[in-house]
């Protein structure tokens, strides 16, 4: 349904964001701390990866027709960084181009 993607939209948020400001709201750390013990595959770049290209998937599956290309885009764009982040978590490229295209 819609509320896993916002849930899982929320989370690549708060792990693509400065820690400083995580920090500075207590939910948001509380609820990052909880994530980094129970899903530790979102702190390194190949876990992130795969959790972008499965959301890649999820917009999909919303996707009935051409007519709906912003789906079809965020499925593509998700799909794009996480291939990104596979490649760094491979070392064929930077972490750092990886974290500037997500960045853009």
């Amino acid at each position: 349904s819609r509320y896993y993607i916002s849930v899982f939209a929320a989370t690549t948020m708060l792990f693509e964001a400065k820690h400083e400001w995580v920090e500075k709201m207590a939910v948001l750390d509380k609820y990052q701390n909880l994530l980094m013990r129970h899903c530790g595959f979102l702190t390194v770049m190949g876990g992130r990866g795969l959790f972008y290209l499965f959301q890649g998937t999820l917009w999909l599956t919303f996707s009935d027709s051409f007519g709906e290309l912003l789906n079809i885009g965020a499925a593509i764009g998700l799909s794009f960084v996480g291939l990104l982040h596979l490649f760094a978590h491979w070392g064929v490229m930077p972490h750092h181009i990886a974290q500037k295209a997500v960045a853009l």
